[in-house]
């Protein structure tokens, strides 16, 4: 009996529980106020921001078109060629290119160390090793013979230094610095040379090491005259050497010349017009 009376009563606990899942079924859970509340404020920032930046893209599109000139403008302030080419205020920076008071001129007479040189690399490249082997032949007490031009490099350009640089004016220029020749003497044109890659940074001291090459050699041929002078804590002296001949020797040719002046002219004459 208490058996029968157990299991009728699982029953129909089992039986009302059924049936009031029936009566009343089970909802599926819907989002939060909270949830809802913070998608809401998300959405309001967006649009927010998205208006900031709208209105910000357009302001500085108004100010580019205020600030680009008309065409009628741009031809009522072109530039004269006097005021287009004038030197800039400086800022109280100079050039520092003149020697200080220690410098001493070289003593006229002939040298029996010569320096050859094969120059490497574009144009500026060159320019600036060209300089670099002017300071190296006052650091080595040698000749300079004028460096030859690079003509191996993919623009295979057959220019040789006049051709590009005013020779006479280079030499005359760093009379009193280096003695510079325009070819080395016929007498030493065979003789063996040391071949020589100087190292980039050297300082002072090393290119007097390298004086002991003249011991044995009359003739040191430099492959690539790229030796990075401008930072190796050399005397102040030397490095304004490097500029006398970087800025004021090294000028271009008269030919290379007369073509610049004919087109400045000639773009200041349509200015003009």
């Amino acid at each position: 009996m208490v058996t029968s009376r157990g299991g009728s009563s699982s029953s129909s606990s089992f039986g009302i529980s059924s049936s009031c899942c029936k009566m009343f079924p089970v909802k599926p859970s819907s989002p939060s106020s909270f949830t809802i509340l913070r998608l809401f404020v998300l959405l309001i920032v967006f649009i927010f921001i998205f208006n900031f930046y709208s209105r910000s893209i357009l302001e500085d599109e108004e100010n580019l078109n205020l600030r680009l000139p008309s065409q009628d403008s741009v031809s009522q302030q072109q530039l004269s060629s006097e005021k287009l080419w004038e030197t800039p205020f400086s800022d109280g920076l100079h050039p520092c290119v003149h020697p200080t008071s220690r410098y001493q001129a070289i003593e006229g007479g002939d040298n029996n160390h010569y320096i050859t040189v094969r120059s490497n690399g574009g144009l500026n490249q060159m320019r600036t090793g060209i300089a670099d082997m002017v300071a190296v032949s006052r650091m080595m007490n040698a000749t300079l013979v004028i460096p030859e031009l690079d003509k191996r490099s993919f623009w295979q350009d057959k220019s040789i230094f006049s051709d590009i640089f005013d020779e006479d004016h280079f030499i005359d220029s760093l009379k009193g610095d280096v003695r510079i020749i325009k070819k080395l003497p016929t007498e030493l044109v065979s003789v063996p040379r040391a071949r020589k890659h100087f190292t980039s940074w050297g300082g002072l001291g090393y290119y007097e090491e390298m004086t002991k090459l003249w011991m044995d050699y009359q003739v040191i041929h430099v492959a690539k005259s790229d030796s990075r002078l401008a930072n190796n804590d050399l005397p102040i002296d030397i490095q304004r050497l490097r500029c006398r001949a970087l800025y004021h020797a090294l000028r271009f040719s008269p030919s290379i010349e007369t073509l610049g002046k004919a087109l400045s002219k000639h773009d200041g004459d349509k200015r003009r017009s």
